[in-house]
Protein backbone atom coordinates (compact mmCIF):
# COMPACT_ATOMS: atom_id res chain seq x y z
CA UNK A 1 0.00 0.00 0.00
CA UNK A 2 3.17 2.62 -0.07
CA UNK A 3 2.65 3.53 -3.44
CA UNK A 4 -0.81 4.38 -3.54
CA UNK A 5 -0.15 6.58 -0.26
CA UNK A 6 3.07 8.09 -1.75
CA UNK A 7 1.29 9.08 -4.98
CA UNK A 8 -1.72 10.82 -2.92
CA UNK A 9 -0.09 14.25 -1.81
CA UNK A 10 1.09 14.84 -5.65
CA UNK A 11 -1.42 13.75 -7.25
CA UNK A 12 -3.57 16.02 -5.07
CA UNK A 13 -1.19 19.01 -5.50
CA UNK A 14 -1.38 17.93 -9.23
CA UNK A 15 -4.81 17.97 -9.64
CA UNK A 16 -5.16 21.29 -7.36
CA UNK A 17 -2.75 22.64 -9.79
CA UNK A 18 -4.32 21.46 -13.09
CA UNK A 19 -7.53 22.58 -11.74
CA UNK A 20 -6.28 26.30 -11.31
CA UNK A 21 -4.78 26.23 -14.89
CA UNK A 22 -8.41 25.37 -16.38
CA UNK A 23 -10.25 27.58 -14.43
CA UNK A 24 -7.98 30.20 -15.20
CA UNK A 25 -7.84 29.59 -18.59
CA UNK A 26 -11.60 29.69 -18.44
CA UNK A 27 -12.23 33.00 -16.32
CA UNK A 28 -9.51 34.85 -19.30
CA UNK A 29 -10.61 33.32 -22.20
CA UNK A 30 -14.73 33.22 -21.67
CA UNK A 31 -15.64 34.96 -18.66
CA UNK A 32 -14.23 38.31 -19.04
CA UNK A 33 -15.22 38.66 -22.66
CA UNK A 34 -18.91 37.86 -21.54
CA UNK A 35 -18.75 39.84 -18.51
CA UNK A 36 -17.98 42.62 -20.75
CA UNK A 37 -20.96 42.40 -22.57
CA UNK A 38 -22.85 41.98 -19.40
CA UNK A 39 -21.99 44.80 -17.90
CA UNK A 40 -21.89 46.78 -20.90
CA UNK A 41 -25.74 46.02 -21.20
CA UNK A 42 -26.34 47.06 -17.73
CA UNK A 43 -24.54 50.72 -17.96
CA UNK A 44 -25.43 52.33 -21.65
CA UNK A 45 -22.14 54.56 -20.73
CA UNK A 46 -19.80 51.96 -19.89
CA UNK A 47 -17.92 52.71 -23.46
CA UNK A 48 -17.37 56.14 -21.54
CA UNK A 49 -16.15 54.65 -18.39
CA UNK A 50 -19.33 55.31 -16.76
CA UNK A 51 -21.84 53.89 -14.71
CA UNK A 52 -24.54 56.18 -14.56
CA UNK A 53 -28.35 54.93 -15.25
CA UNK A 54 -27.71 51.30 -14.83
CA UNK A 55 -30.56 49.09 -16.17
CA UNK A 56 -32.28 52.17 -18.26
CA UNK A 57 -31.45 50.41 -21.76
CA UNK A 58 -33.50 47.32 -20.89
CA UNK A 59 -36.72 47.99 -21.01
CA UNK A 60 -36.80 49.90 -24.76
CA UNK A 61 -35.26 47.10 -26.02
CA UNK A 62 -37.11 44.41 -24.19
CA UNK A 63 -40.80 45.96 -25.26
CA UNK A 64 -39.38 45.68 -28.68
CA UNK A 65 -42.77 44.33 -30.42
CA UNK A 66 -40.45 42.21 -32.65
CA UNK A 67 -38.43 40.70 -30.43
CA UNK A 68 -41.35 38.23 -28.85
CA UNK A 69 -41.05 36.51 -32.93
CA UNK A 70 -37.77 37.09 -33.25
CA UNK A 71 -36.97 35.01 -30.28
CA UNK A 72 -39.37 32.37 -31.31
CA UNK A 73 -38.08 32.04 -34.44
CA UNK A 74 -34.66 31.59 -33.21
CA UNK A 75 -35.93 28.70 -31.18
CA UNK A 76 -37.70 27.20 -33.16
CA UNK A 77 -35.26 27.22 -35.98
CA UNK A 78 -32.74 25.08 -33.53
CA UNK A 79 -34.77 22.50 -32.56
CA UNK A 80 -35.85 22.10 -35.81
CA UNK A 81 -32.22 21.59 -36.93
CA UNK A 82 -31.42 19.24 -34.09
CA UNK A 83 -33.96 17.26 -34.82
CA UNK A 84 -33.04 16.79 -38.60
CA UNK A 85 -29.19 16.90 -37.58
CA UNK A 86 -30.43 14.18 -35.47
CA UNK A 87 -31.92 11.74 -37.74
CA UNK A 88 -29.46 11.91 -40.18
CA UNK A 89 -26.48 12.09 -38.21
CA UNK A 90 -27.72 8.62 -36.01
CA UNK A 91 -28.75 7.08 -39.52
CA UNK A 92 -25.25 8.27 -40.79
CA UNK A 93 -23.29 6.73 -37.62
CA UNK A 94 -24.66 3.62 -37.67
CA UNK A 95 -24.19 2.53 -41.30
CA UNK A 96 -20.80 3.61 -40.96
CA UNK A 97 -20.13 1.85 -38.25
CA UNK A 98 -20.68 -1.32 -39.90
CA UNK A 99 -18.26 -0.84 -42.54
CA UNK A 100 -15.28 -0.75 -40.16
CA UNK A 101 -12.12 0.51 -42.03
CA UNK A 102 -14.33 0.55 -45.28
CA UNK A 103 -16.39 3.38 -44.37
CA UNK A 104 -13.30 5.91 -43.19
CA UNK A 105 -13.88 8.06 -46.49
CA UNK A 106 -17.16 9.29 -45.58
CA UNK A 107 -15.59 10.66 -42.21
CA UNK A 108 -13.47 12.28 -44.22
CA UNK A 109 -16.39 13.66 -46.42
CA UNK A 110 -18.72 14.75 -43.97
CA UNK A 111 -15.95 17.01 -42.47
CA UNK A 112 -15.80 19.25 -45.64
CA UNK A 113 -19.40 21.20 -44.48
CA UNK A 114 -17.45 22.83 -41.67
CA UNK A 115 -14.78 23.51 -44.44
CA UNK A 116 -17.23 25.95 -46.04
CA UNK A 117 -18.32 29.26 -44.32
CA UNK A 118 -21.74 28.99 -43.94
CA UNK A 119 -22.60 32.36 -45.80
CA UNK A 120 -20.91 30.52 -48.73
CA UNK A 121 -22.65 27.63 -48.30
CA UNK A 122 -25.91 29.40 -48.05
CA UNK A 123 -24.96 31.46 -51.18
CA UNK A 124 -23.99 28.05 -53.28
CA UNK A 125 -27.63 26.64 -52.45
CA UNK A 126 -29.19 30.06 -53.95
CA UNK A 127 -27.12 29.47 -56.81
CA UNK A 128 -28.46 26.00 -56.87
CA UNK A 129 -31.98 26.32 -56.41
CA UNK A 130 -32.89 29.69 -57.56
CA UNK A 131 -34.90 30.95 -60.36
CA UNK A 132 -32.83 30.50 -63.43
CA UNK A 133 -30.04 28.62 -60.77
CA UNK A 134 -27.65 25.72 -62.01
CA UNK A 135 -30.94 23.07 -61.36
CA UNK A 136 -33.13 25.04 -63.38
CA UNK A 137 -30.60 25.44 -66.29
CA UNK A 138 -29.90 21.61 -66.14
CA UNK A 139 -33.11 20.03 -64.96
CA UNK A 140 -35.95 22.41 -65.79
CA UNK A 141 -37.14 23.17 -62.21
CA UNK A 142 -36.33 25.34 -59.27
CA UNK A 143 -36.35 24.98 -55.68
CA UNK A 144 -36.76 28.73 -54.43
CA UNK A 145 -40.12 28.00 -52.77
CA UNK A 146 -38.66 25.59 -50.57
CA UNK A 147 -35.17 27.60 -50.40
CA UNK A 148 -36.61 30.87 -49.13
CA UNK A 149 -38.70 29.75 -46.51
CA UNK A 150 -38.72 28.91 -42.60
CA UNK A 151 -38.23 24.64 -43.89
CA UNK A 152 -35.11 25.67 -46.19
CA UNK A 153 -33.38 27.10 -44.05
CA UNK A 154 -33.54 24.31 -41.63
CA UNK A 155 -32.67 22.13 -44.34
CA UNK A 156 -29.64 24.52 -45.39
CA UNK A 157 -28.08 24.31 -41.49
CA UNK A 158 -28.91 20.95 -40.99
CA UNK A 159 -26.60 19.57 -44.10
CA UNK A 160 -24.01 21.98 -42.50
CA UNK A 161 -24.27 21.25 -38.75
CA UNK A 162 -25.23 16.96 -38.79
CA UNK A 163 -21.56 15.94 -38.72
CA UNK A 164 -21.45 17.15 -34.90
CA UNK A 165 -23.50 14.94 -34.08
CA UNK A 166 -22.28 12.67 -36.74
CA UNK A 167 -18.70 11.80 -34.98
CA UNK A 168 -19.74 12.27 -31.69
CA UNK A 169 -22.18 9.06 -32.20
CA UNK A 170 -19.90 7.83 -34.24
CA UNK A 171 -17.11 7.42 -31.36
CA UNK A 172 -19.64 6.70 -29.08
CA UNK A 173 -20.66 3.64 -30.86
CA UNK A 174 -16.93 2.27 -31.39
CA UNK A 175 -16.93 2.79 -27.90
CA UNK A 176 -19.89 0.35 -27.16
CA UNK A 177 -18.87 -2.23 -29.76
CA UNK A 178 -21.28 -4.51 -30.82
CA UNK A 179 -21.17 -7.34 -27.89
CA UNK A 180 -24.87 -6.02 -26.41
CA UNK A 181 -26.21 -5.97 -29.71
CA UNK A 182 -25.40 -9.14 -30.52
CA UNK A 183 -26.14 -10.84 -26.92
CA UNK A 184 -29.72 -9.47 -28.18
CA UNK A 185 -30.02 -10.66 -31.32
CA UNK A 186 -29.01 -14.21 -30.05
CA UNK A 187 -31.74 -14.27 -27.82
CA UNK A 188 -34.30 -13.35 -30.47
CA UNK A 189 -34.60 -9.92 -30.69
CA UNK A 190 -35.56 -7.70 -33.74
CA UNK A 191 -33.29 -5.53 -35.15
CA UNK A 192 -36.04 -2.51 -34.50
CA UNK A 193 -36.04 -3.60 -30.87
CA UNK A 194 -32.37 -4.09 -30.60
CA UNK A 195 -32.07 -0.93 -31.91
CA UNK A 196 -34.24 1.08 -29.58
CA UNK A 197 -33.87 -0.93 -26.23
CA UNK A 198 -30.10 -1.24 -26.85
CA UNK A 199 -27.67 0.73 -29.44
CA UNK A 200 -29.77 4.32 -29.05
CA UNK A 201 -29.74 4.49 -25.22
CA UNK A 202 -26.04 3.17 -25.02
CA UNK A 203 -25.21 6.40 -26.96
CA UNK A 204 -27.94 8.73 -25.62
CA UNK A 205 -25.56 10.82 -23.55
CA UNK A 206 -23.20 11.42 -26.82
CA UNK A 207 -26.72 12.15 -29.11
CA UNK A 208 -27.88 14.42 -26.27
CA UNK A 209 -24.47 16.48 -25.74
CA UNK A 210 -24.04 16.98 -29.41
CA UNK A 211 -27.54 18.02 -29.79
CA UNK A 212 -26.66 20.55 -27.39
CA UNK A 213 -24.21 22.08 -29.00
CA UNK A 214 -26.14 22.30 -32.49
CA UNK A 215 -28.51 23.85 -30.30
CA UNK A 216 -26.20 26.57 -29.81
CA UNK A 217 -24.86 26.85 -32.43
CA UNK A 218 -28.09 27.10 -34.52
CA UNK A 219 -29.30 30.02 -32.35
CA UNK A 220 -25.60 31.96 -32.76
CA UNK A 221 -25.26 31.22 -36.69
CA UNK A 222 -25.54 34.42 -38.30
CA UNK A 223 -24.63 33.66 -42.30
CA UNK A 224 -27.27 31.15 -43.06
CA UNK A 225 -30.10 33.20 -40.96
CA UNK A 226 -29.37 36.91 -42.53
CA UNK A 227 -28.45 35.62 -46.29
CA UNK A 228 -31.90 33.08 -46.23
CA UNK A 229 -33.87 34.83 -43.74
CA UNK A 230 -33.28 37.82 -45.21
CA UNK A 231 -34.99 36.71 -48.72
CA UNK A 232 -37.71 34.64 -47.02
CA UNK A 233 -38.41 37.93 -44.74
CA UNK A 234 -37.65 36.09 -41.53
CA UNK A 235 -36.29 37.67 -37.95
CA UNK A 236 -33.86 35.67 -35.79
CA UNK A 237 -32.19 37.26 -32.86
CA UNK A 238 -28.95 37.20 -34.37
CA UNK A 239 -29.90 38.90 -37.44
CA UNK A 240 -31.48 41.89 -35.42
CA UNK A 241 -28.36 42.00 -33.23
CA UNK A 242 -26.70 42.61 -36.70
CA UNK A 243 -28.93 45.25 -37.06
CA UNK A 244 -27.67 47.14 -33.89
CA UNK A 245 -24.17 46.75 -34.65
CA UNK A 246 -23.93 47.68 -38.19
CA UNK A 247 -27.15 50.43 -39.07
CA UNK A 248 -26.25 54.02 -38.25
CA UNK A 249 -25.59 54.59 -35.44
CA UNK A 250 -24.35 51.94 -33.48
CA UNK A 251 -26.11 50.66 -30.43
CA UNK A 252 -23.54 48.64 -28.52
CA UNK A 253 -25.47 48.46 -25.63
CA UNK A 254 -28.84 47.37 -27.50
CA UNK A 255 -27.09 44.89 -29.30
CA UNK A 256 -25.73 43.67 -25.51
CA UNK A 257 -29.31 43.37 -24.66
CA UNK A 258 -30.27 41.21 -27.21
CA UNK A 259 -27.12 39.12 -26.35
CA UNK A 260 -28.38 38.53 -22.92
CA UNK A 261 -31.49 37.16 -24.33
CA UNK A 262 -29.45 34.04 -26.15
CA UNK A 263 -27.36 33.13 -23.00
CA UNK A 264 -30.69 32.74 -21.67
CA UNK A 265 -31.97 30.77 -24.34
CA UNK A 266 -28.77 28.99 -23.76
CA UNK A 267 -28.78 28.35 -20.01
CA UNK A 268 -32.63 27.08 -20.55
CA UNK A 269 -31.23 24.07 -23.05
CA UNK A 270 -28.08 23.56 -20.28
CA UNK A 271 -30.58 23.26 -17.60
CA UNK A 272 -32.68 20.62 -20.62
CA UNK A 273 -29.09 18.65 -21.38
CA UNK A 274 -28.54 18.34 -17.85
CA UNK A 275 -31.50 16.46 -17.10
CA UNK A 276 -32.04 14.29 -20.51
CA UNK A 277 -28.10 14.01 -19.55
CA UNK A 278 -29.42 12.54 -16.06
CA UNK A 279 -32.07 10.11 -17.54
CA UNK A 280 -29.73 8.51 -20.45
CA UNK A 281 -25.99 8.13 -18.85
CA UNK A 282 -24.96 4.75 -19.25
CA UNK A 283 -21.50 3.22 -19.18
CA UNK A 284 -20.12 -0.21 -20.66
CA UNK A 285 -18.11 -2.43 -18.60
CA UNK A 286 -15.05 -2.69 -20.93
CA UNK A 287 -14.16 -0.28 -24.22
CA UNK A 288 -14.44 -2.48 -27.29
CA UNK A 289 -11.43 -2.17 -30.11
CA UNK A 290 -12.19 0.02 -33.35
CA UNK A 291 -13.44 -2.78 -36.01
CA UNK A 292 -11.54 -2.72 -38.94
CA UNK A 293 -13.60 -5.30 -41.32
CA UNK A 294 -16.99 -4.99 -42.46
CA UNK A 295 -19.54 -6.52 -40.85
CA UNK A 296 -21.83 -6.35 -43.84
CA UNK A 297 -21.76 -8.81 -46.66
CA UNK A 298 -21.23 -7.64 -50.19
CA UNK A 299 -24.68 -6.67 -51.14
CA UNK A 300 -25.44 -4.78 -47.50
CA UNK A 301 -21.95 -3.19 -47.98
CA UNK A 302 -22.92 -1.93 -51.20
CA UNK A 303 -26.01 -0.53 -49.85
CA UNK A 304 -24.62 1.18 -46.80
CA UNK A 305 -22.31 2.77 -49.56
CA UNK A 306 -24.92 4.00 -52.06
CA UNK A 307 -26.81 5.60 -48.72
CA UNK A 308 -24.06 7.52 -46.93
CA UNK A 309 -22.83 8.54 -50.90
CA UNK A 310 -26.44 9.66 -51.03
CA UNK A 311 -26.22 12.25 -48.24
CA UNK A 312 -22.64 12.89 -49.04
CA UNK A 313 -24.21 13.88 -52.08
CA UNK A 314 -26.73 15.89 -51.29
CA UNK A 315 -24.83 17.65 -47.96
CA UNK A 316 -21.32 18.00 -49.94
CA UNK A 317 -20.78 17.64 -53.84
CA UNK A 318 -23.83 19.62 -54.32
CA UNK A 319 -22.65 22.63 -52.46
CA UNK A 320 -19.01 22.01 -53.84
CA UNK A 321 -20.46 21.82 -57.20
CA UNK A 322 -22.35 25.22 -57.00
CA UNK A 323 -19.25 27.08 -55.66
CA UNK A 324 -16.84 25.43 -58.52
CA UNK A 325 -19.55 26.33 -61.21
CA UNK A 326 -19.72 30.30 -59.20
CA UNK A 327 -15.76 30.08 -59.60
CA UNK A 328 -15.84 29.27 -62.93
CA UNK A 329 -18.04 31.69 -64.71
CA UNK A 330 -17.02 35.05 -66.03
CA UNK A 331 -20.30 35.98 -66.20
CA UNK A 332 -22.81 35.45 -63.24
CA UNK A 333 -26.09 36.38 -65.73
CA UNK A 334 -23.76 34.47 -68.95
CA UNK A 335 -25.39 30.83 -67.64
CA UNK A 336 -24.08 27.09 -67.70
CA UNK A 337 -23.06 27.55 -71.28
CA UNK A 338 -19.21 26.34 -72.03
CA UNK A 339 -18.29 29.84 -73.32
CA UNK A 340 -18.61 31.75 -70.49
CA UNK A 341 -16.69 28.40 -68.41
CA UNK A 342 -12.54 29.02 -67.56
CA UNK A 343 -10.31 28.97 -64.72
CA UNK A 344 -9.15 32.76 -64.50
CA UNK A 345 -10.37 32.96 -61.51
CA UNK A 346 -8.23 30.47 -59.91
CA UNK A 347 -5.39 31.98 -61.94
CA UNK A 348 -5.93 35.68 -60.97
CA UNK A 349 -5.93 34.52 -57.32
CA UNK A 350 -2.50 33.53 -56.86
CA UNK A 351 -1.10 35.85 -59.73
CA UNK A 352 -2.88 39.24 -59.05
CA UNK A 353 -4.25 38.76 -55.51
CA UNK A 354 -0.64 38.82 -53.19
CA UNK A 355 -3.02 38.60 -50.25
CA UNK A 356 -4.32 34.81 -51.36
CA UNK A 357 -1.33 33.00 -50.14
CA UNK A 358 -0.60 34.98 -46.64
CA UNK A 359 -4.56 34.44 -46.30
CA UNK A 360 -4.84 30.78 -45.94
CA UNK A 361 -1.81 30.61 -44.34
CA UNK A 362 -2.99 32.77 -41.49
CA UNK A 363 -5.94 30.55 -41.44
CA UNK A 364 -3.83 27.22 -41.29
CA UNK A 365 -2.05 28.59 -38.37
CA UNK A 366 -4.79 30.03 -36.06
CA UNK A 367 -6.71 26.62 -36.76
CA UNK A 368 -4.01 24.19 -36.17
CA UNK A 369 -3.32 26.20 -32.93
CA UNK A 370 -6.72 26.68 -31.70
CA UNK A 371 -7.76 23.17 -31.87
CA UNK A 372 -4.68 21.89 -30.02
CA UNK A 373 -5.17 24.25 -27.43
CA UNK A 374 -8.91 23.83 -27.46
CA UNK A 375 -8.43 19.85 -27.28
CA UNK A 376 -6.27 19.86 -24.45
CA UNK A 377 -9.00 22.39 -22.66
CA UNK A 378 -11.08 20.07 -23.33
CA UNK A 379 -9.86 17.02 -21.67
CA UNK A 380 -9.14 18.60 -18.82
CA UNK A 381 -12.24 20.02 -18.54
CA UNK A 382 -13.51 16.78 -19.21
CA UNK A 383 -11.94 14.81 -16.04
CA UNK A 384 -13.44 17.68 -13.73
CA UNK A 385 -16.81 17.57 -15.36
CA UNK A 386 -17.17 13.71 -15.50
CA UNK A 387 -14.40 12.43 -12.87
CA UNK A 388 -13.01 14.62 -10.44
CA UNK A 389 -16.15 16.64 -10.17
CA UNK A 390 -16.65 19.29 -6.88
CA UNK A 391 -18.82 21.86 -6.46
CA UNK A 392 -17.33 24.20 -9.33
CA UNK A 393 -17.43 21.25 -11.49
CA UNK A 394 -21.22 22.27 -13.20
CA UNK A 395 -20.02 26.31 -13.47
CA UNK A 396 -16.78 25.30 -15.46
CA UNK A 397 -19.24 22.82 -17.43
CA UNK A 398 -21.44 25.60 -18.25
CA UNK A 399 -18.61 28.30 -18.52
CA UNK A 400 -16.40 26.37 -21.33
CA UNK A 401 -20.23 25.85 -23.21
CA UNK A 402 -21.48 29.19 -23.05
CA UNK A 403 -19.22 31.05 -25.90
CA UNK A 404 -21.76 29.03 -28.62
CA UNK A 405 -24.84 31.20 -26.79
CA UNK A 406 -23.59 34.35 -27.63
CA UNK A 407 -22.99 36.17 -31.48
CA UNK A 408 -19.18 36.07 -32.93
CA UNK A 409 -19.52 39.71 -33.44
CA UNK A 410 -20.78 40.23 -29.69
CA UNK A 411 -17.92 38.19 -28.28
CA UNK A 412 -15.41 39.88 -30.60
CA UNK A 413 -17.16 43.08 -28.94
CA UNK A 414 -16.86 41.92 -26.05
CA UNK A 415 -12.76 41.45 -26.32
CA UNK A 416 -12.58 44.82 -27.66
CA UNK A 417 -14.36 46.02 -24.51
CA UNK A 418 -12.07 43.77 -22.27
CA UNK A 419 -8.87 44.30 -24.07
CA UNK A 420 -8.77 48.27 -25.44
CA UNK A 421 -8.37 49.31 -22.35
CA UNK A 422 -5.35 51.74 -21.65
CA UNK A 423 -4.58 50.04 -18.03
CA UNK A 424 -3.19 46.73 -19.08
CA UNK A 425 0.70 46.51 -19.19
CA UNK A 426 0.49 44.58 -22.39
CA UNK A 427 -2.34 43.99 -24.19
CA UNK A 428 -2.94 41.14 -26.95
CA UNK A 429 -5.54 43.62 -28.83
CA UNK A 430 -4.45 44.45 -32.40
CA UNK A 431 -2.46 41.50 -32.72
CA UNK A 432 -2.58 38.13 -33.42
CA UNK A 433 -3.28 36.67 -30.03
CA UNK A 434 -6.48 38.50 -29.98
CA UNK A 435 -7.48 36.42 -32.61
CA UNK A 436 -6.14 33.58 -31.06
CA UNK A 437 -8.30 34.57 -27.67
CA UNK A 438 -11.49 34.61 -30.23
CA UNK A 439 -11.09 31.72 -31.75
CA UNK A 440 -10.15 29.56 -28.72
CA UNK A 441 -13.59 30.78 -27.27
CA UNK A 442 -15.64 30.43 -29.70
CA UNK A 443 -14.16 26.82 -30.11
CA UNK A 444 -14.03 25.62 -27.00
CA UNK A 445 -17.29 23.73 -26.42
CA UNK A 446 -17.09 21.32 -29.29
CA UNK A 447 -14.02 19.49 -27.84
CA UNK A 448 -15.21 19.70 -23.69
CA UNK A 449 -19.10 18.14 -24.97
CA UNK A 450 -17.50 15.76 -27.49
CA UNK A 451 -14.88 14.73 -25.06
CA UNK A 452 -17.11 14.96 -21.98
CA UNK A 453 -19.60 12.77 -23.16
CA UNK A 454 -17.15 9.93 -24.57
CA UNK A 455 -15.77 10.46 -20.73
CA UNK A 456 -19.01 9.68 -19.13
CA UNK A 457 -19.22 6.10 -21.00
CA UNK A 458 -16.01 4.76 -20.02
CA UNK A 459 -16.33 2.01 -17.59
CA UNK A 460 -14.66 3.55 -13.80
CA UNK A 461 -13.45 0.32 -13.13
CA UNK A 462 -10.19 1.05 -15.45
CA UNK A 463 -9.59 4.32 -13.65
CA UNK A 464 -9.99 2.70 -10.27
CA UNK A 465 -7.88 0.07 -10.85
CA UNK A 466 -5.17 2.49 -12.44
CA UNK A 467 -5.57 4.12 -8.63
CA UNK A 468 -4.94 1.16 -6.87
CA UNK A 469 -1.94 -0.23 -8.70
CA UNK A 470 -0.70 3.70 -8.02
CA UNK A 471 -1.05 5.45 -11.05
CA UNK A 472 -1.08 9.42 -10.88
CA UNK A 473 -3.57 11.84 -11.68
CA UNK A 474 -1.65 12.41 -15.05
CA UNK A 475 -0.60 8.89 -15.40
CA UNK A 476 -4.80 8.41 -15.81
CA UNK A 477 -5.32 10.61 -18.11
CA UNK A 478 -2.29 10.06 -20.66
CA UNK A 479 -2.14 5.96 -20.22
CA UNK A 480 -5.70 5.18 -19.04
CA UNK A 481 -8.38 6.96 -20.71
CA UNK A 482 -6.12 9.14 -22.88
CA UNK A 483 -5.84 6.17 -25.42
CA UNK A 484 -9.98 5.54 -25.42
CA UNK A 485 -10.50 9.23 -25.46
CA UNK A 486 -8.02 9.18 -28.72
CA UNK A 487 -10.79 8.71 -31.26
CA UNK A 488 -12.93 11.42 -30.09
CA UNK A 489 -10.28 14.02 -29.46
CA UNK A 490 -8.59 14.06 -33.20
CA UNK A 491 -12.55 13.94 -34.50
CA UNK A 492 -13.24 17.05 -32.31
CA UNK A 493 -9.75 18.85 -33.52
CA UNK A 494 -10.88 17.94 -36.67
CA UNK A 495 -13.69 20.17 -36.15
CA UNK A 496 -12.47 22.72 -34.75
CA UNK A 497 -9.89 23.35 -37.12
CA UNK A 498 -12.79 22.99 -39.86
CA UNK A 499 -14.09 25.53 -38.26
CA UNK A 500 -11.83 27.58 -36.91
CA UNK A 501 -10.04 27.95 -40.76
CA UNK A 502 -13.14 29.59 -41.99
CA UNK A 503 -14.48 31.73 -38.77
CA UNK A 504 -15.59 35.06 -40.42
CA UNK A 505 -17.31 37.66 -38.08
CA UNK A 506 -14.67 37.77 -35.24
CA UNK A 507 -12.19 37.63 -38.02
CA UNK A 508 -13.77 40.97 -39.43
CA UNK A 509 -13.74 42.72 -36.25
CA UNK A 510 -10.68 41.61 -34.80
CA UNK A 511 -8.00 40.74 -37.22
CA UNK A 512 -4.73 43.88 -37.18
CA UNK A 513 -3.65 45.71 -39.63
CA UNK A 514 -1.51 43.82 -41.92
CA UNK A 515 -3.33 40.27 -41.47
CA UNK A 516 -5.82 38.52 -43.86
CA UNK A 517 -7.70 35.37 -43.25
CA UNK A 518 -9.78 33.09 -45.61
CA UNK A 519 -12.91 34.35 -44.79
CA UNK A 520 -12.05 37.70 -44.31
CA UNK A 521 -10.57 37.57 -47.86
CA UNK A 522 -14.15 35.83 -49.26
CA UNK A 523 -16.07 38.47 -47.53
CA UNK A 524 -14.14 41.27 -48.52
CA UNK A 525 -14.64 39.99 -52.45
CA UNK A 526 -18.41 39.08 -52.19
CA UNK A 527 -18.80 42.81 -50.67
CA UNK A 528 -16.61 44.27 -54.13
CA UNK A 529 -18.88 41.84 -56.17
CA UNK A 530 -16.32 39.43 -57.16
CA UNK A 531 -17.98 36.64 -56.56
CA UNK A 532 -16.25 34.01 -58.95
CA UNK A 533 -12.98 35.21 -56.73
CA UNK A 534 -14.84 34.75 -53.79
CA UNK A 535 -15.71 31.17 -54.52
CA UNK A 536 -12.51 30.42 -55.95
CA UNK A 537 -10.66 31.37 -53.10
CA UNK A 538 -13.32 29.00 -50.86
CA UNK A 539 -12.45 26.16 -53.10
CA UNK A 540 -9.25 26.58 -52.53
CA UNK A 541 -9.56 26.41 -49.00
CA UNK A 542 -11.80 23.70 -48.97
CA UNK A 543 -8.95 21.80 -50.70
CA UNK A 544 -6.52 22.41 -49.01
CA UNK A 545 -7.98 22.08 -45.06
CA UNK A 546 -9.36 18.77 -46.39
CA UNK A 547 -6.18 17.60 -47.78
CA UNK A 548 -4.46 18.33 -44.16
CA UNK A 549 -7.51 16.35 -42.69
CA UNK A 550 -7.40 13.03 -44.88
CA UNK A 551 -3.54 12.92 -44.20
CA UNK A 552 -4.09 13.28 -40.63
CA UNK A 553 -6.88 10.83 -40.75
CA UNK A 554 -4.76 8.49 -42.79
CA UNK A 555 -1.43 8.81 -40.35
CA UNK A 556 -4.04 7.78 -37.32
CA UNK A 557 -5.37 4.62 -39.08
CA UNK A 558 -1.84 3.57 -39.45
CA UNK A 559 -1.81 3.47 -35.75
CA UNK A 560 -1.44 -0.58 -34.71
CA UNK A 561 -5.27 -1.95 -33.52
CA UNK A 562 -5.02 -2.78 -29.74
CA UNK A 563 -6.52 -5.79 -28.23
CA UNK A 564 -9.59 -5.72 -25.91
Amino acid sequence: MMPISAHKPSGGALRASLFLATMGFAFVVVALPILAVILFAIFPKLNELSFIAPFSNLGPHLNDPRLLQAVFNSVTLALSVCALSTVMAVSAALVRIKLGRRGAIWDVLFLVPFLVPPFTGAFAWIQLGQRNGFIEQLLGFNLSSILYSFFGIVIVMALNLFPVVYFTTSSALQIVGQRYDEVARVFGATSVRRLFRIVLPLVGTAIVSSNLLVFIMTVEEFGTAEILGRRADIDFVVTYIHEKLSDWPIDLPGASVLSLILIVIALGAYNLHLRLTKQVTTSVDEVQSQGRKSQLGTVGTTISHIALGGLAFVAVALPLLSILLSAMMQRMSGGLVWSNLNFNAFIALFTTHEDALSAIATSLHLATVTALITVTIGILAAFFIVRWRSVLSDPLDFLLTLPNALPAMTLAVGLILVWNQSFWPWTPYNTWWVMLLAYTCIMLPYPVRMITSTLRQLPMSMQDAAVVYGASDLGVILRVNGPALLGVSVASGFIVFSIASRELVTSLLLTPPGFETVSTFVFHQFDQGSVNTAMAMSLVSVLISGGFIALANYLNSLRPEKGH
